[in-house]
């Protein structure tokens, strides 16, 4: 049917639908223009809001670092106050000196440069017109760690603009400083971005219609000189060609004649075959080059996170050398002097003969607290980190739980015992011995620690979710005893510290070194009267990581 019509009238058509594909690339093109200038001048405005958000973290940081220092000469909280004023009074940036510094304790405002009259004020209720309290929002990142708020603010010019300000604690006090800047700067460069990347479109599209505009002249004066003695070959290449841009590699033509066209066509089926081999080839390469980038990511992130594990442990393990040999030195300088002057006794006075077995008495004693001492500082030196496994948390708490009751038994005191674990089961990769030894220091303790009468004593076991997507394991083992003074809190996990008068101290030291082994941490909460809870955590871990532990111990 097609062969009625002439091959001009044909190209023609041809010529007819460039042309309407063409308006609807252009079409497409403008379309595809346009959200792109969208999407550039709101990267732009991210990265530059991004680059505010750096500077004023920096600046706040660096100013609460150098009046952490300056306060250490202050002598009282006042001195502090004042200080802080004074630094932070006259420190101005930005062009229109826009920045400052500001200091508070809590809500309270410490500094405000331009707004003196408001120091000392409580500022809990100040809001903006939006109805951000601020001043609220500003304590409560700083006492999180460190924070951003976006909220309106009057410059000194008397403007409301919208002011982006960062705040941070100032390390041994409670007062936090903070910063900020206004972000109109950003809104105005984002507007001339814009306009500048709509003149650089507008151009480029202008352009590229005048191209395809040229480029449909000259395909259709072509066609029709062309249209008597290549139009069917040609035809054909074009159709084989636009095949195999579209990814069809099968494409196969006939080649058999001997004209222009035919070797062509044989030159388009050799690029097929030649094709098919090079994206083959690529492909290949692609997946090596991604697989082996994938390895070489994961053992990267390996070696950073088992480079920090050994540097944290060689840490703790010289701060827990240096507390035991201060504590020991402590520890047995008692029992050596009590020998001493006994035995002194003894020389200086053989007639009281009568005497001898008291004094011997007290000798033997002391010499064995020495003893005693001797051993708990030889068993915590010998704690060494085992074969990592895949250790049941429920099957080590019930086996603590029967030490325990055993204990409780021989002592004297009825204890009521609870297993905690989630249902289902829960694993950590651990050294079992050592796990269950630590937290029989601490069943120890809490049995110790139980009135005459009895109580409670809770073992339990939990999954706890790390910022960073890790899952940690919590024990935690609790009791309703006498509990522990608060000033004596903090002393219960140094060497040698106990409240009982004939006492080593060196059960939950034992269990912290476990721990620590680990790669974890032990915390204490208690208050007299209402008893205490020990909590153990270890940090996720894996059987890669624990070869790695095993062979640096």
């Amino acid at each position: 049917m097609l062969r009625r019509i002439s091959i001009a009238a044909r190209l023609l058509g041809l010529v007819g639908l460039v042309v309407l594909f063409a308006a609807a690339a252009l079409f497409f093109v403008s379309a595809i223009a346009s959200r792109l200038e969208v999407l550039v001048v709101e990267h732009t405005q991210s990265v530059m809001l991004q680059g505010e958000k750096s500077r004023i973290k920096t600046a706040a940081h660096t100013m609460a670092m150098a009046l952490a220092k300056a306060m250490t000469y202050a002598r009282t909280p006042e001195e502090q106050k004042e200080l802080a004023r004074t630094l932070v009074e006259q420190v101005r940036f930005e062009e229109d000196a826009s920045g400052y510094y500001f200091v508070y304790t809590g809500t309270t405002n410490i500094a405000l440069p331009p707004r003196p009259e408001l120091v000392g004020q409580d500022l809990n209720d100040f809001r903006d017109q939006s109805g951000v309290y601020y001043v609220r929002e500003l304590s409560r990142q700083a006492h999180a760690g460190g924070g951003y708020v976006l909220y309106t603010f009057p410059k000194p010019s008397g403007q409301l603009e919208r002011k982006l300000s960062y705040s941070e604690m100032i390390p041994g006090t409670d007062m936090w400083v903070g910063t900020g800047v206004y972000i109109d700067k950003v809104a105005k460069e984002e507007a001339v971005l814009a306009a500048m990347v709509a003149d650089l479109f507008n151009r480029a599209f202008t352009g590229s219609a005048a191209v395809f505009a040229a480029m449909v002249v000259v395909l259709s004066l072509a066609c029709l000189i062309i249209a008597r003695s290549v139009a069917r070959p040609l035809a054909e290449a074009t159709g084989a060609a636009e095949r195999i841009a579209a990814g069809d590699l099968s494409v196969r033509l006939d080649d058999s004649g001997r004209d222009e066209a035919s070797r062509l066509q044989a030159s388009l089926n050799r690029m097929t075959v030649v094709l098919r081999q090079n994206i083959q080839e690529i492909k290949a390469r692609r997946d090596e080059a991604e697989q082996k980038a994938h390895l070489a990511g994961e053992a990267l992130k390996e070696a950073k996170r088992a480079g920090q594990e050994v540097i944290t442990q060689v840490a703790l393990r010289i701060e827990s050398l240096q507390k035991i040999s201060s504590a020991v030195a402590h520890q047995l300088r008692n029992p050596t002097t009590i020998i001493g002057g006994l035995a002194g006794l003894l020389v200086k006075k053989p007639s009281m003969r009568q005497s001898y077995l008291e004094y011997l008495d007290g000798i033997i004693e002391a010499a064995r607290r020495i003893e005693h001492i001797t051993a708990a500082v030889k068993e915590y030196s010998n704690i060494r980190l085992g074969r990592l496994e895949k250790a049941s948390i429920g099957d080590v708490l019930s086996g603590v739980a029967q030490s325990g009751e055993q204990l409780a038994l021989k002592m004297g005191k009825s204890a009521v015992w609870e297993v905690e674990v989630l249902p289902g089961g829960l694993q950590a990769f651990a050294d079992p011995e050592l796990l269950r030894q630590a937290l029989c220091e601490a069943v120890t303790n809490s049995v110790e620690a139980l009135p005459a009468e009895g109580g409670r004593i809770r073992l339990a076991a939990r999954v706890r979710s790390g910022t960073d997507g890790s899952q940690d394991v919590e024990i935690a083992v609790s009791d309703n005893g006498c509990g522990i003074p608060e000033d004596e809190l903090q002393y219960v996990l140094d060497p040698f510290y106990s409240t009982k008068p004939v006492g080593v101290g060196m059960g939950l030291t034992k269990a912290n070194r476990i721990v620590q082994e680990h790669g974890g941490s032990i915390t204490v909460e208690s208050a007299v009267g209402q008893g205490t809870t020990i909590r153990m955590l270890l940090p996720e871990q894996t059987p890669d990581l624990s070869v790695m532990m095993q062979e640096y111990t």
